[in-house]
């Protein structure tokens, strides 16, 4: 789930998270067989020998929210929570995949594992939505034969009435919403917060887009969890230990972060040993600080679910803060990046060990956590804080930096990591805000991810991905008009400026088909399928972390054209849990295309494949599980259109000859 934070232009989000036995990052949640060391962590994660194709099915409620943004609509939502799920689908090195099963109503019967995703009042003040895990059952045991506990059961909970949620997160298409969407999903497959800036890290100092949502920290947690074949061998490890005054500090966070590109993380186990995992080739700093204090109306730090003991009780923290610092050698750490151990190399498939701290206690962080914002062309504030590369004294504006009476933090000074920028012209700016500027030093530096050092005379604050180097100004959508292609199909001419070779174009939650570029310089495109007469949200999305968002927050709109209320002819009425059964479906006003979907509503019906053979006809082979499912809770999907009773299209069952 996410916390909220008071800021004016923008908000955030709040997690939850677990690591596999032969690491110990608490990207995960985690218990322990033992009340003393050596410490191997027992993580939640679902089963992929209980999985059909390893996929955990999710299932949308079929009771659609109130009090949604004018031009938003069910349908919409259903296609953004898609296109979130569809994230964690990209990553190459984990397994795990997340499969769409479509509309269930409440109360449904289910025994395969799977995701609920629910509209709810049941959700506390400030937050856009929670998930994870709801339901666990024994031990299981990997490939590698590590023991973890097997979920069966997730739910991710949105609000049921969308006008309690903040205005500039309301819109179902919105850069916020989607990464909230994103993070909970996270939190539904196993994984808690983490302290890096990326999706599964709280709002506070996430700075994920809808364009780039997924940081390295959050690649390496998914894969770790759920490992593809080859990918241990692909990445290292750095491990050490944690102490103050000669004793083991648990549930202290440790970050190698490289001068340039995302940082990858882990907490300390209760003898203050780690060891972070799945960080890819190259060299890295790596440096030690203390979880933040615990936020009103949070259970703990960082929101993180404490790990259990042996007796199951929670482990929680024995330090009250300590004194960030970098790895330096055996030269004892430091708040100076200039006297970091940079060289640290790490090499696939390989340990580098010893990185040890000895930390000094503080009472309290000078700085307990810092969010940035930039502005765009239209100064509309940006969670990425991008800056023109090159570019000289670029305003952005920090969140976290002033005390009580609206100073700044005595002695504060700003740095970048590797020195890329200078940052000056401190100053408070429209409490709680803090103006600063950034001018390029390095002008050889690359798009990306820049780091942050804010520090005090006796402490240190490190922001990753504190800012983002962008070439170019982000895409805007001027118009979409309405054409044809050259075979005389329906598109959509995208007028505009700031598009790239890589743009992509969505409608609501579904990508359209890039046709390519006219002479006038707009995208044609095909727009995914939808229902006649739906208007959907267009928004444009480049590579570099931007999107048209960035400069129009209410996205320009598309009206499709009117077609006829769609029916379905659905054989047989039944789907028995013996084998598998060939479910004949036939439609009027239907558009079935190679990439159409249908669901039952239930985990316990598993579409195998699904053959189209005409606009109007499919045919899919199911098979049940301990249950007889009825074949009129049938959903079929095709881009943003959703034929099902839910919506109040005739679906007619009957028995197969």
């Amino acid at each position: 789930m996410r916390r909220a934070v008071l800021v004016r232009a923008a908000v955030l989000v709040l997690s939850l998270f677990s690591l596999g036995a032969t690491a110990s990052a608490y990207y995960f949640y985690v218990s322990f067989n033992t009340r003393s060391g050596p410490y191997n962590p027992i993580v939640k994660k679902f089963d992929l020998n209980a999985l059909n194709n390893k996929t955990v099915p999710y299932f949308i409620s079929d009771q659609a929210p109130v009090n949604a943004v004018a031009g938003d609509s069910y349908q919409g939502i259903v296609s953004e929570i898609r296109a979130a799920a569809d994230v964690w689908n990209s990553v190459g090195t984990s397994q795990i995949r997340l499969g769409y099963g479509g509309l269930f109503t409440a109360g449904t019967s289910e025994t395969a594992p799977g995701v609920d995703v629910l509209f709810s009042d049941d959700i506390p003040p400030g937050l856009v939505a929670l998930g994870g895990p709801t339901t666990t059952v024994g031990f299981g045991f990997d490939a590698n034969g590590n023991t973890f506990i097997s979920i069966v059961r997730s739910k991710l909970i949105l609000h049921r009435d969308f006008s309690l949620i903040r205005p500039e997160q309301r819109a179902s298409y919105s850069e916020l919403f989607f990464v909230t969407l994103v993070h909970e999903f996270g939190h539904t497959l196993g994984l808690q917060h983490t302290l890096t800036s990326s999706v599964m890290s709280t709002q506070v100092t996430s700075t994920s887009s809808r364009a780039t949502p997924l940081g390295g920290d959050d690649i390496a947690a998914i894969s770790l969890l759920y490992p593809a074949d080859g990918y241990m061998a692909s990445v290292g490890s750095i491990s050490g230990r944690v102490s103050l005054n000669g004793n083991g500090v648990n549930l202290a966070s440790v970050v190698a972060i490289p001068a340039n590109g995302p940082a990858i993380s882990s907490l300390t186990n209760p003898d203050g040993s780690y060891q972070i995992n799945g960080i890819p080739p190259g060299y890295y700093y790596v440096y030690t600080h203390p979880l933040p204090p615990a936020l009103s109306g949070e259970n703990s730090p960082d929101n993180i679910v404490y790990p259990l003991d042996a007796n199951g009780t929670p482990i929680q923290l024995n330090y009250t803060a300590f004194a960030t610092q970098f790895y330096n050698g055996g030269n004892g750490g430091t708040r100076d990046w200039h006297q970091a151990q940079q060289q640290l190399y790490v090499a696939a498939a390989n340990v580098s060990s010893g990185i040890n701290f000895n930390v000094s206690s503080r009472n309290a962080p000078a700085i307990t956590y810092v969010r940035t914002y930039g502005y765009s062309p239209t100064n509309v504030a940006v969670a990425t804080a991008p800056v023109t590369l090159g570019a000289q004294s670029v305003p952005l504006v920090a969140y976290g930096l002033l005390q009580p009476d609206n100073t700044l933090t005595p002695g504060l000074s700003v740095d970048t990591l590797g020195g890329v920028a200078s940052v000056n012209n401190l100053r408070p700016y429209s409490p709680p805000y803090t103006a600063l500027y950034v001018s390029w030093t390095d002008f050889s530096a690359h798009q990306g991810a820049k780091h942050l050092l804010f520090s005090t005379p006796n402490d240190l604050y490190v922001l990753p991905s504190g800012f983002t180097a962008v070439s170019s100004a982000p895409p805007s959508i001027n118009f979409t008009v309405p054409t044809f292609d050259g075979n005389g199909n329906r598109a959509v001419a995208i007028y505009g400026s700031g598009y790239a070779f890589d743009t992509r174009i969505f409608f609501d939650g579904q990508a359209a088909t890039l046709l390519g570029t006219q002479s006038d310089g707009s995208l044609l495109v095909t727009p995914p399928a939808a229902a006649g007469g739906y208007t959907a949200n267009v928004v444009a999305l480049n590579s570099d972390g931007q999107s048209s968002l960035f400069v129009q927050p209410t996205a320009p709109t598309y009206t499709y054209d009117f077609v006829g209320t769609p029916s379905l002819m659905v054989t047989p009425s039944f789907i028995p849990p013996t084998g598998d059964t060939v479910v004949d479906v036939i439609g009027v006003n239907t558009n079935f295309t190679s990439a159409t979907t249908l669901g039952f509503g239930t985990s316990d019906a598993f579409v195998k494949k699904v053959t189209v053979l005409s606009p109007t006809h499919l045919t899919a082979v199911v098979s049940a599980s301990n249950a007889w499912v009825p074949t009129g809770g049938i959903s079929v999907t095709t881009g943003l259109r959703i034929i099902s009773q839910a919506l109040g299209n005739q679906i007619t069952t009957a028995d197969s000859q």
